[in-house]
């Protein structure tokens, strides 16, 4: 049989009792009895979306298929989808992945099969996401010490663990010596970083109660922790060790997108009806038991971002692009809020972003901000949206706020904010 699977994934597919037969079928029409070959990546409603062997998505009615084909969705559907892998492209650049121990600690038993299983399974995530959603089969990259073995760099602290814990800037103190380290050693794959703690093991924290150690985004670092039972074996099970790992694996890939430049967002109506939970916004408690995927416009951040890049010789975040916006036009009805206007930049704008939302705003306060977005590829060019108020959550008072987001060819990002009142159905401030 034809190999199908991205050499990357196996060790992940090994992990999970998934073969390479599994994954690839032939899917025929009830009616007209045509066929495509492909693997299940998405289940949304009665629409399936299969990647063919060329990384193309087709969008299949469940119900319009063969009573085999039918049966088998039911059966192993979702499970399938889950599983499924697609070949990646590869990327220019790689996450740093570090494993930080204080001077007093060993890390936990099994870590870097765990981890590898783990990170391949989100590098999976994040690429199905990206070709779903149009920028290709494209994810962060990932420094590999084997086919199914991610290069993970490890990091024995100046002082104990305890040195290092989640309050009082702990993560701040760990992430300045793993960048001196990664540069002292010529370690460093790109600006973006991962750093794994394990669990402090304390009268509080074990490995059915792990924390106490950093779990958040600073900026192009990202903190997560370790522990026993973190484990991709658990993923999807409806048992304690199941939910933990929701809790802690999709708490890792959220607070990952903020390393990777994603801030918070919320999913649209409609997405949220098709596709579940969005991952920046509340994915974090939803992933692996409940649908969850990731926004059009965190992936056009994303297709700006270091190490999605394909191009070894783009240069990312060197440059602030000097950004002209003018003239611009927003108004807003009981029906649709309206952006019109046009920009010039020094720099590409692959994409601008719209973020919607009722106050307070702000970092952090931003879970319900809905995101729209639009693909530029220019360094002048005129942008309209036409947003139905129908698509958009939360936002019942009269005060909101739209922010336009530029997501520029070098990844950096440039915010224009405006504040609104519904009543007065213009900006009051620009």
């Amino acid at each position: 049989m034809k190999k199908i699977l991205a050499f990357s994934a196996l060790g992940v597919m090994a992990a999970l009792g998934f073969t390479q037969a599994d994954e690839a079928r032939t899917w025929t029409q009830a009616q007209g009895n045509k066929s495509i070959q492909g693997k299940l990546i998405k289940i949304n409603g009665d629409t399936l979306e299969i990647v063919t062997n060329s990384n193309k998505i087709v969008k299949i009615k469940q119900s319009e298929l063969s009573q085999k084909d039918q049966d088998w969705v039911k059966e192993q559907g979702v499970k399938a989808a889950d599983k499924s892998t697609i070949k990646l492209k590869p990327s220019a650049n790689q996450l740093n992945i570090v494993y930080f121990l204080g001077s007093d600690r060993e890390p936990v038993e099994g870590y870097e099969k765990r981890l590898s299983d783990l990170m391949l399974y989100a590098q999976q995530f994040y690429g199905k996401e990206m070709l779903r959603n149009g920028f290709g089969p494209r994810s962060f990259g990932l420094s590999m010490k084997s086919p199914d073995t991610v290069n993970i760099i490890m990091y024995k602290a100046k002082g104990p663990a305890t040195d290092y814990p989640y309050e009082n800037g702990g993560g701040f103190k760990a992430s300045k010596e793993v960048n001196e380290y990664l540069d002292a050693n010529g370690l460093r794959k790109s600006q973006h970083t991962l750093i794994i703690f394990p669990t402090f093991y304390d009268d509080k924290n074990t490995d059915m109660t792990p924390g106490g150690v950093p779990f958040y985004g600073l900026g192009k670092t990202c903190c997560a922790l370790d522990y026993k039972f973190f484990d991709i074996a658990h993923l999807g099970e409806k048992s304690p060790k199941g939910n933990l790992l929701t809790k802690w694996y999709g708490g890792m890939i959220h607070e990952l997108g903020h390393g990777l430049n994603l801030p918070h967002n919320h999913a649209t109506a409609t997405d949220e009806k098709n596709l579940g939970t969005a991952l920046m916004g509340a994915g974090n408690y939803t992933f692996g038991l409940q649908p969850t995927f990731i926004t059009p416009a965190s992936c056009a951040i994303l297709d700006g971002c270091e190490v999605f890049s394909t191009n070894p010789k783009q240069e990312f975040y060197k440059q602030q692009p000097q950004l002209t916006v003018k003239p611009l036009n927003i108004t807003c009805t009981d029906k649709e809020i309206t952006i019109k206007g046009d920009y010039k930049s020094d720099t590409v704008v692959k994409s601008i972003n719209v973020f919607i939302e009722e106050p307070p705003f702000g970092v952090n306060r931003d879970y319900e901000a809905n995101t729209f977005t639009a693909k530029m590829d220019s360094k002048s060019k005129d942008f309209s949206f036409n947003i139905p108020m129908s698509e958009i959550n939360g936002v019942k008072g009269n005060d909101f706020q739209v922010r336009l987001q530029f997501v520029f060819e070098n990844g950096q990002l440039i915010y224009k904010p405006f504040n609104f009142k519904k009543d007065d159905l213009k900006p009051i401030n620009e």
